[in-house]
């Protein structure tokens, strides 16, 4: 049968004439439909091998770009994973050197990169390491004598004190404190437009404008002590920012109602009570 020749002819239904004949054993049209299939298939497996489209049509196929980029993460986490045991290795030795291991020691000297060699069990510790030496006592003692006289840092031959590291202004005193009468500061002349400058290395706790003392602001020390600065021209400060010694915190002017002319008013408070700030002054004002 699959040698044998054939004849099909194909009739249009409604005249009955002849459109199409196809000769030929059904072994070559066998081969025929194979060949076709073939050629559909290797076809298809071009256009999704070589093309962007075998993304969207393999299933559980990884493009390129992404292979490359679990490379690298893969490296990189090796990477990091070194740096941590380096690290752990790192902080065992320093943990053996501060206890006097002078093999610790050589191992923190060595850029090898090797791991820490000794257990995690610390040798026992040598009090001596931590007796303060005579330099260290020395410096001991100039640190408590220094904080001892935090207000009173600086004297001269006679033994005037000298007071703030830091005058809020260049100038002369215009009036000076009555507590008697309400009148909790002293009032400091200098040229309008001049700086004022922080006393002392401080916190802004308030810098506003208000009616009657103008545009005032208030710096907390350490020692719990509280400098005030009223009647400014203009502020530099705002609340909240870190100030130092000597830092132009103000301009002085003439705001507010209870001023008569540009000048600065000076208040000092010690642990929540107003102290004549006089005597910090110093004997340049």
């Amino acid at each position: 049968m699959w040698k044998h020749r054939l004849r099909v002819t194909v009739f249009d239904e409604s005249s009955f004439s002849e459109i199409r004949v196809f000769r030929g054993t059904p072994r070559r049209w066998l081969g025929w439909v194979l060949s076709g299939a073939l050629v559909i298939a290797l076809g298809s497996y071009v256009i999704v091998a070589r093309t962007p489209l075998r993304e969207w049509v393999v299933p559980g196929y990884l493009a390129e770009e992404s292979r490359v980029e679990a490379r690298e993460a893969r490296l990189l986490v090796d990477s990091a994973w070194r740096m941590v045991q380096r690290n752990e290795s790192m902080v065992l030795a320093l943990r053996h050197a501060l206890v006097g291991d002078s093999a610790a020691l050589a191992f923190l000297g060595d850029d090898s990169g090797a791991g820490w060699p000794q257990g995690d069990e610390l040798p026992p510790m040598d009090s001596v390491l931590f007796l303060p030496n005579e330099d260290e006592l020395v410096l001991r003692d100039w640190v408590q004598d220094e904080d001892r006289f935090t207000l009173q840092r600086r004297l001269n031959e006679r033994g005037q004190t000298l007071g703030f590291p830091y005058p809020p202004v260049v100038g002369g005193v215009s009036d000076g404190f009555h507590e008697g009468i309400g009148h909790l500061g002293v009032d400091l002349l200098a040229e309008e437009g001049a700086a004022i400058q922080a006393v002392d290395d401080g916190t802004v706790l308030f810098g506003t404008y208000t009616v009657e003392t103008g545009y005032t602001l208030v710096l907390q020390h350490r020692d719990d002590r509280i400098s005030v600065y009223k009647h400014c021209g203009t502020l530099l400060k705002q609340q909240g920012d870190i100030v130092v010694g000597g830092e132009a915190v103000a301009v002085l002017g003439n705001t507010g109602a209870l001023t008569t002319g540009p000048h600065l008013h000076f208040e000092w408070w010690v642990r929540g009570q107003v102290t004549d700030p006089t005597p910090w002054l110093g004997p340049s004002l």
